[in-house]
């Protein structure tokens, strides 16, 4: 039994498939495409633009993963394409690493937080001024009267 998110995946790559050329899809095993089907969602409904290349589409990263496997072994059949597609892989994978490490990175972290507040504190501008407490008048009055009523004892 598969996932949810398996099974919706596989959904994706089915609908991914019947948008390409079908000498491509003719490459991928029997066996493979009737395991997509049997364990595809049959309630989740797929529905991107074919005309938007691969890495536009707004597609989960399991149907990602399993059209890169399809890609690899099916598709790429020189051992220089499946290099080159290794190759574009990584530096994918450096580019969304640095990305990450811009985004996250433990030492600014702190700053953009700091700068943050500044801009923040500035577009509120310094309009911070000190509010003098008052006791309500109902309070006063009652003080007043016990502070009468000890003066008695």
């Amino acid at each position: 039994m598969v996932s949810v998110k398996d099974a919706n995946a596989m959904a994706e790559v089915i609908y991914y498939l019947k948008g390409i050329r079908q000498e491509d899809v003719d490459r991928i095993p029997k066996k493979l495409m009737q395991y997509l089907n049997e364990n595809a969602s049959k309630e989740y409904i797929c529905n991107f633009d074919y005309s938007k290349p691969l890495k536009e589409l707004n597609i989960l990263d399991e149907t990602r993963g399993i059209i890169g496997m399809i890609c690899y072994n099916y598709w790429c059949v020189t051992e220089q394409q499946k290099e080159l597609y290794l190759k574009r892989l990584s530096q994918n994978e450096q580019q969304y690493q640095k990305k990450l490490q811009e985004k996250y990175n433990s030492d600014d972290i702190f700053n953009r937080q700091r700068q943050n507040q500044l801009i923040d504190e500035n577009k509120i501008g310094n309009n911070i001024d000190i509010v003098e407490f008052k006791e309500p008048i109902y309070m006063r009055i009652l003080n007043k009267i016990k502070a009468f009523f000890k003066c008695l004892h």
